[in-house]
């Protein structure tokens, strides 16, 4: 992303801010797997948006006075002993390109606090009384949860109590809602990698091998086109496995006979792809596993159709609800409407970006420039069978484009290609 994108990310968070106030934001910390290994670091998608830098530990500060925004940002110093085990951190040149701040207000983390405290200082001229501090407080279902931002609110309550304290979540969310078309490219740079990994897939799946085995494929093809990471933990479901949304395991053995579900998807500088495709192991649909894919592509297909700007989040579900409640019916899976929630749990889709689940604010109309899965599903235990069908969508001027129209899904195409292309059943 050109440095642009960030200084004018930041201008419009600026705009939103009161006079007379600050705001933090931080890139997030590591934090230990073992007594002697971190988990792979993920910077605040948040503090990403806003400077364009990957690295832990470092802050953004934004001070608002006299409708002007003054911009600071502090990184660790690079340590000689750190380094030669390590390799070096950001130097202030290097941020400086990366996010477009002037070098002159790029500090040291150990800086941070004394500026802090002379900004905030109502005996210096050199700004206005700051009444209200800004900081990133996403919210999540775990009470206990606790971050770097959590924990520095509790010590700037204590020290300075005379100080509004306001969540500046939303108004980044609000922001990041509306994609550019630079932020389209890279989403579509990862839906091309992803659809280049399921071919992977269909050419190499049989039965007789493990939901692990089958994943590699994939594995092996997005590390190799960039090292791009995945955009989650890859779910690879065979036969009864897929009607589990969020099944992990990826640990059984494929049965001929069985449909095989992949929900997958990989980033590409963090913005991502979010794909899922259901592919039969034998390279054949059974009438029944027809029938059912079917009646989901259906819906899929017909969703697409259905968004455009002004649908609202409400119409777009219920419209999906409908569509699978008369599928189920003809499936003959349900008689009355309410028992749809059997067979389909979860809502048709969600916003993406530099999340899976990209933040957004669901009372919000769709817009030009927003992006949304679409991915409707039924899920049958009882038979084994269990079928989503999930692409990006961009939400244009006057509807929508799908990003991942060029990855297969009819029925007669996958099996088609399977029969060309699988070395295992060319045999």
């Amino acid at each position: 992303m050109n440095k642009k994108f960030y200084i004018n990310n930041r201008k419009a968070l600026g705009k939103m801010m009161k006079d007379n106030s600050i705001a933090i934001i931080h890139s997030g910390i590591l934090f230990a797997s073992s007594a002697d290994e971190n988990y792979d670091f993920e910077v605040n998608r948040n503090f990403l948006y806003l400077t364009g830098i990957n690295q832990e530990d470092v802050i953004l500060m934004l001070v608002k006075g006299n409708n002007n925004v003054l911009e600071y940002l502090f990184l660790d110093e690079n340590d000689e002993v750190y380094v030669k085990w390590n390799g070096a951190k950001l130097y202030p040149e290097e941020a400086s390109k990366i996010g477009g701040f002037n070098e002159d207000d790029i500090y040291f983390t150990e800086e941070f606090k004394q500026l802090l405290h002379f900004i905030l200082n109502p005996s210096r001229k050199n700004f206005n009384e700051i009444d209200t501090l800004y900081l990133d407080l996403e919210r999540r279902t775990d009470l206990e949860y606790r971050n770097w931002v959590f924990q520095f609110k509790d010590r700037f309550l204590k020290d300075y109590p005379e100080i509004k304290i306001d969540n500046i979540y939303s108004k980044i969310v609000s922001l990041r809602q509306t994609k550019t078309s630079d932020e389209v490219e890279e989403i579509k740079k990862s839906v091309k990698t992803t659809k280049v990994g399921l071919e992977k897939v269909m050419e190499n799946i049989k039965p007789g091998i493990y939901e692990y085995q089958a994943e590699t494929y994939f594995d092996s093809y997005i590390k190799w086109d960039g090292n791009k990471p995945h955009s989650f933990k890859t779910i690879c479901a065979s036969g009864v496995n897929a009607t589990i949304l969020h099944y992990r395991d990826n640990n059984s053995l494929i049965k001929d006979g069985d449909l095989v579900l992949f929900d997958l998807g990989c980033h590409t500088n963090c913005y991502i792809s979010d794909i899922t495709r259901v592919y039969p192991a034998n390279g054949k649909f059974n009438a029944r596993q027809r029938e059912v894919y079917n009646e989901v592509l259906n819906c899929n297909k017909k969703c697409i159709e259905f968004l455009k700007p002004g649908v609202t989040w409400k119409e777009y579900n219920d419209f999906a609800n409908s569509l699978l409640i008369a599928s189920m019916k003809k499936l003959g899976l349900i008689k009355k409407d309410k028992d749809f929630r059997k067979y389909y749990w979860h809502s048709i889709g969600h916003s993406i970006g530099l999340d899976t689940h990209d933040p957004s604010i669901y009372n919000r109309k769709f817009e030009e420039g927003m992006l949304t899965s679409v991915e409707p599903g039924i899920y049958i235990e009882e038979e084994g069978i269990g079928v989503r069908i999930e692409d990006d969508v961009l939400i244009t001027k006057d509807g929508c484009i799908n990003l991942s129209k060029d990855i297969i899904k009819e029925v007669d195409e996958i099996e088609a290609y399977m029969k060309e292309n699988n070395i295992y059943l060319k045999k």
